[in-house]
């Protein structure tokens, strides 16, 4: 260092601090606008959800009537478990109505259909005039929960037929998880629209549900 001029090593410290200061501004404004940058990726984020949830608004209020009649009838045609007993209350209620005595009934377990639901199979017998079986057939297409004829025997006897008819009916589980709010949400299409209001014509049971009563004392068991 001997050999360096004076005047080198007068300006050697502020140079060295000039220096610093460069690279500390230059760190600062590459932090600055990395956070600028972050800022403005996550107001766009904002900005979208917002106009998603928006959407989902405007697609309620508009659809605000028909939802809750809509999600009513899908419900009834489709459950979310297995629908044996409404079936068979249906079943059964078709058959006094159409005249006829149902017998036999069978009701297999669920399984899982290739098509992705769950699948129940119920068989029965159904005795009476030919056009009354024929008739009960047809209304049982138009029964919610779904009711689909498979298979029908007939078995003539004079004036009397007796029919052996083996039905299925679907279901699936519903949804566990509510979709995340800045899921974007669509209304129903023309084809989805044509589905409900031909289902909403179906003839539903008196219930939806089976709930168990209260046990009670019966206080005269041996009585009549």
């Amino acid at each position: 260092m001997k050999n360096v001029p004076f005047i080198i090593k007068i300006a050697a410290k502020p140079l060295l601090v000039l220096a610093l200061l460069a690279i500390l501004s230059l760190t600062g404004f590459s932090k600055a606008f990395s956070e600028i940058g972050s800022l403005k990726e996550q107001q766009a984020k904002a900005v979208k959800s917002e106009n998603i949830l928006k959407s989902k608004l405007d697609t309620l209020s508009i659809n605000e009537a028909s939802v809750s009649t809509d999600a009513n009838h899908a419900v009834s045609f489709l459950p979310g478990e297995n629908p044996a007993l409404l079936v068979l209350y249906q079943l059964r209620a078709g058959a006094v109505n159409s005249g006829l005595i149902l017998s036999d009934l069978k009701v297999g377990s669920g399984i899982q259909d290739p098509n992705g639901f769950m699948r129940v199979s119920i068989s029965f017998d159904v005795e009476g005039p030919l056009m009354q079986i024929l008739d009960f057939i047809s209304s049982s297409k138009v029964m919610a929960p779904n009711i689909w004829v498979e298979r029908t025997d007939l078995e003539f006897s004079g004036d009397v037929v007796r029919a052996s008819i083996d039905t299925k009916s679907f279901w699936v589980p519903f949804p566990t998880k509510m979709p995340p709010l800045t899921e974007p949400v669509t209304s129903l299409d023309a084809s989805e629209k044509e589905v409900l209001t031909k289902i909403s014509g179906f003839s539903k049971p008196s219930f939806v549900s089976l709930t168990p009563g209260i046990p009670r004392e019966n206080l005269n068991p041996f009585g009549e």
